[in-house]
């Protein structure tokens, strides 16, 4: 019998792959997205809430310009910084002309100020209906999610990434919505 380590890996390379096809297809399905979830940060969150978006790694959703909008509405916008491995996420502050670094894993962040966010947008490589996600596999949203214990989330990706079931270990941590470029999801 196949161990849940061993199929969350091949869950991840298959989506991986399918992600690759659609690619060249996310920049029509990033403005319904990106309004989708200006709809649900205005109905969740208020205005002196920070908002903690992610910059976007090969083939994740682009979220720059609900980055700018937010901004442009007076939120407080927040960018994770990667930590060693097996602490949570550190965000920093973001705004148009933060200076940004490099960080673990080819991801960007911004040189500023660390805030605590009061609404996380967790990435996801795969997602199910009942709330279930799959990440990288570094854990890192996982700890992140379980040490913001008072922060709204929710998961972003786009519709081709639902699969019937991810595979789920006691430590993962679900999410009570996800935002596609179709629907939002409450689970």
């Amino acid at each position: 019998m196949i161990d849940i380590l061993q199929q969350k890996q091949q869950l991840r390379h298959q989506l991986k792959s399918l992600r690759s096809q659609f690619n060249q297809s996310h920049y029509q399905y990033t403005p319904p997205l990106i309004q989708n979830i200006l709809s649900f940060i205005s109905a969740v969150c208020s205005q002196e809430d920070v908002i903690a978006c992610f910059w976007p790694l090969e083939g994740e959703a682009d979220l720059r310009p609900l980055m700018h909008e937010l901004h442009q509405q007076s939120y407080k916008v927040a960018l994770p910084k990667t930590p060693v491995k097996g602490n949570p996420l550190t965000f920093y502050s973001w705004y148009p002309s933060a200076v940004m670094e490099e960080g673990r894993y080819k991801t960007i962040y911004p040189n500023t100020e660390i805030l605590e966010p009061n609404f996380i947008l967790v990435p996801l490589m795969g997602f199910d209906r009942k709330g279930n996600r799959l990440g990288y596999g570094g854990g890192y949203y996982d700890r992140t999610l379980q040490h913001f214990t008072e922060a709204k989330s929710a998961g972003i990706a786009f519709s081709y990434q639902e699969v019937t079931t991810i595979p789920t270990e006691p430590f993962d941590f679900g999410l009570s919505a996800i935002i596609t470029e179709l629907e939002i999801i409450y689970t």
